[in-house]
């Protein structure tokens, strides 16, 4: 089973600055096919950005690892620890042990996409300067520009059924320290090993306790849905994301959900049509269990199919989605 969170979001500013160009600053932006200009704010950046939300919370979050003896661009890696590190269990991980090796890592449960502009947005310049600072010899400000946009995107998000879940390749790098690594894990109270069956064969799961799975997960979606996390600052400029709709969908494998979710800039309104042929959809309707709407600002009509709920109940159906036997 799966969820499939889909968010119309508006954003403002230059909340994930790309490369400098001379004296601009320049805004992550991609062009369709059509030459349309549709900025957008990248998936490791909103990754980031939920990182930081969760080490404010207390959770431990990945230091990251230098190893001396690897190769040069690979001495900087992740620690590869999914039971102590948060953001190592949500997200995956790549352990890079140096070139020619297969490096240890885990598929991430969440995956994210893109919070791209869903129409051809006009980028504008912002006008600055640096000045010298106190102490420093007096010279002339140093002008410089900052690309910046308002506009409305698409943020979609795929939670697989394994958080707090692991695979035994997925917590040791040699298979001869898989039985001790297990058996001190057990001895801390911190895991259960489970047998899963899968069709005629039994694979041994290693699962967090119940509760911190739950806690984990729960800590995620009231993070993303609220939302709670600050995107990046590079230029100064404080952003969080003003959501307008999320669309949730209980599956029992992904289904095409996404594109249902889309917003009438004609009207300034989000698409009520196509939410109603998302429900009308026989083959999405097999796949699945429960659609679930979150009008942040109370303007969409009922939807026969679609559930209103807040965030709260939102979180609350998924858990008990997520987890129930």
């Amino acid at each position: 089973m799966v969820v499939q969170i889909s968010i119309l979001a508006k954003i403002s500013g230059n909340v994930n600055a790309d490369e400098v160009v001379g004296t601009r600053i320049t805004l992550k932006k991609m062009y369709s096919s059509g030459g349309e200009v549709l900025p957008f704010v990248s998936a490791r950046a909103i990754k980031r950005a939920i990182r930081d939300a969760l080490k404010q919370r207390g959770f431990d979050i990945d230091p990251f690892v230098w190893d001396p003896q690897a190769a040069e661009t690979l001495k900087l890696r992740d620690s590869g620890d999914p039971i102590k590190y948060i953001d190592n269990d949500l997200f995956g991980y790549m352990v890079t042990i140096g070139r020619g090796e297969t490096a240890r890592r885990r598929q991430a449960p969440i995956a994210l996409s893109y919070l791209k502009a869903l129409r051809d947005t006009p980028i504008k310049a912002e006008f600055a300067a640096r000045f010298p600072r106190e102490g420093e010899k007096e010279q002339n400000p140093i002008p410089f520009e900052v690309e910046v946009a308002e506009f409305t995107g698409r943020l979609n998000c795929l939670i697989y059924d394994n958080v707090g879940r692991f695979e035994p390749s997925e917590l040791v790098e040699k298979e001869s320290e898989l039985e001790r690594k297990i058996r001190e894990l057990k001895e801390k109270g911190e895991i259960e090993v489970k047998r899963k069956k899968e069709g005629n064969r039994e694979q041994e799961v290693i699962e967090l306790k119940k509760e911190k799975r739950i806690k984990r997960l729960s800590a995620f979606l009231e993070i993303f849905l609220t939302p709670s996390y600050v995107l990046p600052r590079r230029t100064n400029s404080l952003n969080i994301p003003e959501y307008i709709v999320a669309l949730i969908a209980l599956s029992r494998s992904p289904a095409p959900i996404y594109s249902y979710l889309d917003y009438d800039f004609t009207k300034s309104a989000v698409n009520e049509e196509k939410l109603r042929k998302l429900v009308a959809d026989d083959l999405i309707r097999k796949l699945v269990h429960k659609f679930l709407l979150v009008d942040y600002f109370g303007r969409i009509p009922d939807i026969d199919g679609i559930e209103k709920v807040s965030v709260t109940q939102a979180i609350s159906e998924i858990i008990s989605f997520y987890f129930r036997e």
